[in-house]
């Protein structure tokens, strides 16, 4: 692993803390429904990390398979192309559930990984 994926993650786990600040902001769904700027903090911070997922290289997505990789950027994707259909229901439970994890993946591999550099 390389200073590249390191910065990568960094990057990551700002985004998702970000998304865990602004949904705690919102409070709940219907919050989320009615506060357009912090709907599109949410959505911008999930389309980059989707972006710097799909950076990744290969035999660290592989090595780490636990993580839905092609998801998250799958939600990247639409986020870009579908902003304004997207299902805030799915957004709210992503950052309810997937993002808490992301985050401790992350600082898990950043936090054991003395390669990374």
């Amino acid at each position: 692993m390389n200073g590249r994926v390191k910065s990568i993650l960094e990057h990551m786990l700002e985004d998702a803390k970000d998304i865990i600040v602004f949904s705690q902001t919102a409070g709940s769904l219907k919050e989320l429904r009615k506060n357009s700027l912090i709907k599109k903090g949410v959505v911008m911070s999930l389309l980059n990390i989707g972006e710097l997922a799909s950076k990744l290289p290969n035999e660290f997505t592989d090595k780490h398979a636990q993580i839905p990789w092609h998801s998250l950027v799958g939600m990247r994707n639409f986020a870009a192309h579908g902003y304004h259909i997207m299902n805030l229901e799915i957004v709210w439970d992503t950052a309810q559930t997937s993002i808490p994890e992301l985050i401790d993946f992350i600082e898990k591999v950043l936090k054991e990984d003395d390669t990374l550099s």
